[in-house]
């Protein structure tokens, strides 16, 4: 089988790249990093150098079976990025796909697509989704949720927040259901699909159980000894004022998406992933667990 990845330098493409390299059914991997020093030397893994925006324009003599499209745009409200990145970016994708005779894409979208208060990333994300069933492909969405490992990421700042300070600032009420998913089982789920693919489905990659932000804060908390408690933050009025920056231009370091990510419910039912794609959910606090062991042993 021959792969081909965009985003393949990210959180998730390095470690997905890693994986299918030490998958004796992928013969070739054909990855899209930006820059040479993103490129790894692991075996299967052809480089190519570019963006989403050139594209349409690489031509591969191999015969590639299936695109994952990693490659996003998430770190602020810019809602030009967004739309260039995500919306005309996922574009490049299908017409590259169609270029090369690429008849499969799986599609990494996000659960924040289910937010009511939509940001710029969630509706480019949404956008995206129907640019990719509209392509002709042979298509799968898959919708993450909060993804984590170590102490990386969004989450790596909720532990490093219960290391340092006796309460952790939650925007909300803190009774926001979340359900993260580690990044070891996410990059299962994902070769999973990819080897059982399924034409036509939608569906979410999210932990083994749903937990307030309470909770998380909690577990995380007893997993490393300590007693630790949310200081709710209230989320309408920060949401407003963040959006009003944001139609300027102006971007905080924390976005209103954000916001409503942590004041709204982002839980999944994974019955239906499960039943498709039977991999192994460990519980959050056994995660938190390993991480605090981990630590303990530097």
């Amino acid at each position: 089988m021959n792969i081909f990845i965009t985003g393949a330098s990210g959180f998730i493409g390095t470690d997905l790249v890693q994986a299918l390299s030490d998958d004796p059914t992928v013969d070739n991997l054909f990855a899209l990093y930006r820059q040479k020093e993103q490129i790894p030397f692991i075996p299967k893994v052809n480089p190519i150098l570019g963006d989403l925006e050139g594209l349409p324009d690489i031509k591969t003599d191999a015969e590639i079976n299936i695109l994952v499209h990693l490659a996003g745009y998430f770190k602020t409200e810019s809602k030009a990025l967004c739309d260039k990145v995500n919306v005309q970016g996922t574009k490049k994708v299908i017409e590259f796909c169609k270029v090369n005779k690429i008849p499969r894409v799986l599609f990494f979208s996000t659960i924040n697509v289910d937010l009511k208060s939509k940001g710029c990333y969630a509706a480019s994300k949404l956008a995206a989704e129907q640019e990719i069933r509209d392509s002709g492909l042979e298509y799968m969405i898959l919708r993450p949720s909060l993804v984590f490992k170590g102490r990386t990421g969004s989450l790596g700042k909720i532990i490093r927040y219960a290391e340092k300070l006796p309460f952790v600032p939650v925007f909300g009420s803190g009774k926001a259901k979340e359900q993260p998913i580690h990044l070891n089982e996410l990059t299962a789920l994902t070769i999973a699909a990819i080897k059982e693919f399924k034409p036509g489905l939608t569906i979410y990659a999210a932990g083994k159980e749903a937990l307030s932000f309470r909770q998380l804060v909690k577990t995380i908390g007893h997993s490393m000894g300590k007693k630790s408690r949310v200081l709710p933050i209230p989320a309408k009025p920060v949401k407003g004022m963040l959006r009003l920056l944001e139609k300027i231009g102006i971007h905080p370091g924390v976005s209103s998406e954000q916001v409503a990510h942590m004041s709204e419910d982002l839980a999944a039912d994974m019955d239906e992933t499960l039943k498709l794609y039977p991999v192994e959910l460990k519980a959050f606090e056994d995660h938190m667990k390993e991480i605090a062991e981990h630590k303990l042993m530097k």
